[in-house]
């Protein structure tokens, strides 16, 4: 959806702007990105590579550039997301409008589906927004040169790269030149609706024996309540969660999967234990659901669905979207000796590399990341920010989110490989989306769908 910011001050108001479909966005789930290496720990290596002496060159073209504050102007911005963050977005930006008023902002946002290959096709036709909120793997896997992002160093006078770490600014720079900058950083966490678990009389799990004999219960309650609810990639990350909580190994390292099929199988089986043991529906049920996303299923909202394993940054619309239920955030689940899941850069600001108006672009990212209007009016709605200025305006206590996050950062101990959450691999029609499915409709056995996994790790891979 595009919309032109300066006209909706009353229909923000009113709440009226809801999910919409933008049109200049990509959609490629692919994580080429070195994301793995998102936090302070591995990010030297890339900084080393070559960023220092282009970011000191570009230091020098920073400084001939400045904010326009009298010619009319006009940006496009797009992002995903729920309706939480869209309000908070769009009232951010009639902040930024306030500040310049010779700029106008036309808005382009949407939820997440599809978006991914929107924002393929506006790189490569050449009509990319001029700000845009990426995925962390769509940096390298659309720009693997380093050329279809505008390098923020040139900008650095006016976006101020000091308030991120040396670490998730190399998480992005490619061939010397910083492609974007993190939003934030992310892992998926366990919650519950605990007003159903306390009116089927279940505590929360804690253990996997806990959650099989949760989904018990719920099925002796009525068959028709559930636990746990998940789709494809949420599946495929809980999958990877148990094999890492039992066996204490990345997913891949050194650039080769870390399980043999035999282990891999065993995730399937796992999967299909928590169908039988009913705490899972199968994705036939989900499907079934008619709903495209689980916060918009009436099995979710209405506490039929009991459970999510979520990133921590859909925290808010998945608890808003529950009726007359308590959201809590759990702890994680235990599957093993070890602390399974991932933790990843989860979004990130890029200016496209065909804008007319860098400086104002980065203006806007500024202002939505370290200026006081635009870090308060969209708060945690992208998740506890990395920028470490705009983190430090925020109140975060009593947010979900920051709680979320914090259990997060605690308990995983993996980073993702850039590779995982591509869209041939684990997007729609991908080889682990395809395998998942096959699983549980009962058309494949679990080494066959591990044969399957293997090969599509083996081709990602290759790329």
């Amino acid at each position: 959806m595009k919309k032109n910011v300066r006209k909706l001050g009353a229909l923000l108001l009113a709440g009226a702007m809801a999910v919409s479909t933008a049109g200049c966005m990509p959609t490629a789930k692919q994580q080429d990105a070195t994301a793995a290496q998102n936090t302070q720990e591995s990010s030297t290596a890339q900084e080393n590579a070559g960023g220092s002496e282009a970011a000191q060159g570009a230091g020098e073209a920073a400084a001939e550039l400045a904010v326009d504050t009298q010619t009319p102007i006009t940006l496009r911005m797009n992002w995903w997301g729920g309706d939480s963050r869209h309000q908070a977005t769009l009232a951010a930006i009639e902040k930024f409008q306030e500040k310049y008023p010779n700029i106008t902002v036309t808005a382009e946002y949407e939820a997440f589906n599809g978006h991914e290959e929107k924002i393929a096709l506006g790189i490569k036709s050449g009509n990319a927004a001029d700000v845009m909120q990426l995925d962390w793997s769509w940096v390298p896997t659309y720009s693997p040169n380093g050329d279809n992002f505008y390098d923020l160093n040139k900008v650095s006078n006016i976006l101020n790269l000091d308030n991120y770490t040396e670490g998730d600014k190399a998480v992005f720079t490619i061939n010397g030149k910083l492609d974007a900058i993190p939003i934030s950083n992310t892992g998926r966490v366990f919650c519950w609706n605990k007003t159903t678990f306390d009116k089927i009389g279940v505590e929360i799990p804690g253990t996997l024996d806990e959650l099989l004999a949760a989904g018990k219960a719920f099925e002796a309650y009525d068959e028709s309540y559930y636990p746990l609810v998940t789709k494809e990639l949420d599946r495929a990350f809980l999958m990877v969660y148990y094999l890492q909580c039992k066996y204490g190994k990345d997913w891949v390292k050194d650039g080769a999967l870390q399980y043999s099929q035999e282990e891999v199988a065993e995730g399937f089986d796992f999967l299909k234990n928590l169908e039988d043991n009913h705490v899972i529906p199968t994705l036939q049920k989900v499907a079934g659901d008619g709903a495209d996303l689980i916060d918009t299923n009436a099995n979710w909202i209405d506490g039929h669905y009991a459970g999510i394993f979520l990133y921590d940054t859909s925290v808010v619309k998945h608890a808003e979207a529950v009726k007359d239920g308590e959201f809590v955030i759990g702890d994680y689940v235990e599957m093993g000796d070890y602390h399974g899941g991932f933790i990843k850069v989860n979004q990130a600001f890029g200016i496209s590399a065909t804008t007319e108006h860098p400086a104002e672009a980065a203006a806007l990212i500024q202002f939505l990341v370290a200026e006081e209007d635009g870090v308060k009016t969209l708060g945690d709605t992208r998740g506890v920010p990395a920028n470490k200025e705009g983190l430090a305006m925020l109140d975060l206590s009593g947010s979900q989110v920051a709680e979320a996050n914090a259990k997060a950062v605690a308990w995983s101990s993996f980073q993702m490989d850039p590779t995982f959450e591509r869209n041939s691999f684990t997007g729609a029609d991908g080889t682990f989306f395809n395998a998942l499915q096959l699983s549980s409709y009962g058309e494949s056995d679990s080494m066959s769908c591990a044969k399957i996994v293997l090969d599509g790790v083996a081709q990602e891979l290759a790329r």
